[in-house]
């Protein structure tokens, strides 16, 4: 296969992730487990025999989550739940909801109401990782999660084979930052959205697959001769909670950017930081959360997620901050002016856009975007 039909494949299974589950299910004779986005331990699904697969906000109509939660919930949350209650999720055997806000706090009450499954668990995350008491805390509910896992599979999961996943998805980590570096040198070749295009079709397909894919195509990208971004571009660093729409990659490839770096939860923050292969799993996977890069949920110390974006977008030679804010994500709204102070106080250009899953105009927001990218000088579009 060439790059482009193997960017296909990523691109079909992005819009019908549904058929990727369903398909190894029957091939597999296995079960599929669902997580919400993001920081649940997927090493330990995998282990257990099952296919871990991302809870991703599709089109929906709304209005089957609003008679079971707030209209100001956030959308990506509202989404996930109206997809269930119409049974586009149908398919999963499970589901894991990391407790990381208001919203996902109470959101698996309303879900066992809504669209009871087999196997359903909260994630109890601790949000101050940086007290001494969050590592026990996080082991415990590790432990616990791993052992409800081998009930609902029939059999223990062995150190040996947890330890065979966590090397699975480092390796799967590591391959996506070469995929997300060859985007920065050449996003001639491989452009912003078909890069996350990517990261969202590898939440939902078998980890082996997706790595036998990267692997093919890397050696494609390398073979075409990468160079450093040819033209003037202006390198972008985007921030928020999740990145949506994609479109709007779009616009900023049009208006003559280049992402260089973010840390949202289906982007950076989902590929930074491995696990340790040296160490006990259960113990590994618990430094892999602690470590992790900060976000407006977890931030270890008040004020580190400021300093980490300045340093990021100095680190990545960025012209500009791009912030996108999904509407009603309360953590996000109280980070913003703390995050553009510190933006203005070392001279980066920044602007905040406030996005939504599904009914967002289009047209307006890539007027903004345009106006953004001119105000920081313009470039030359793809």
């Amino acid at each position: 296969m060439n790059n482009k039909e193997i960017i296909e494949i990523f691109k079909g299974a992005a819009a019908r992730p549904d058929e990727q589950a369903e398909y190894w299910k029957k091939e597999q004779e296995s079960k599929v487990i669902g997580f919400m986005l993001t920081d649940v331990p997927e090493e330990l699904i995998h282990a257990a025999g099952f296919l871990p697969y991302a809870v991703n906000a599709e089109e929906g109509r709304l209005e089957f989550a609003d008679a079971h939660l707030q209209t100001w919930a956030c959308s990506f949350t509202r989404n996930c739940l109206a997809s269930a209650v119409q049974g586009k999720l149908s398919f999963l055997d499970g589901i894991v909801i990391p407790q990381t806000c208001d919203t996902t706090r109470m959101l698996m009450g309303i879900w066992k109401h809504t669209n009871p499954l087999p196997f359903m668990e909260n994630y109890r995350l601790p949000r101050q990782v940086d007290r001494p008491s969050a590592r026990e805390y996080l082991r415990g509910e590790l432990e616990r999660l791993k052992k409800s896992l081998e009930n609902f599979g029939g059999s223990e999961i062995k150190e040996a084979e947890l330890a065979a996943s966590i090397s699975l998805y480092n390796s799967n980590r590591g391959l996506m930052r070469q995929l997300y570096a060859m985007h920065v040198e050449n996003p001639q070749l491989l452009s912003g959205k078909e890069l996350f295009l990517i990261i969202k079709a590898a939440m939902v397909m078998p980890r082996e697959k997706v790595n036998s894919l990267l692997k093919q195509l890397l050696n494609h990208l390398k073979n075409k001769g990468v160079s450093h971004v040819k033209g003037n571009k202006i390198r972008l660093l985007i921030s928020g909670t999740l990145l949506e729409p994609l479109e709007l990659l779009d616009y900023i490839a049009e208006a003559g950017g280049v992402i260089v770096g973010d840390d949202f939860k289906n982007g950076s923050r989902y590929l930074e930081c491995d696990v340790s292969e040296d160490k006990e799993p259960l113990e590994a996977l618990v430094d892999r959360q602690v470590n992790r890069i900060p976000s407006a949920l977890f931030d270890p110390k008040k004020g580190l997620r400021k300093t980490y974006l300045v340093d990021l977008a100095r680190q990545k030679r960025a012209n500009g901050v791009l912030f996108l804010h999904l509407k009603f994500c309360e953590p996000e709204n109280y980070d913003y002016y703390d995050n553009m102070q510190a933006m203005e106080k070392y001279g980066i250009p920044a602007m905040r856009i406030e996005t939504a899953y599904g009914g967002l105009p289009q047209g307006q927001l890539q007027t903004r975007i345009y106006a953004f990218m001119e105000m920081l000088g313009g470039g030359d579009a793809d």
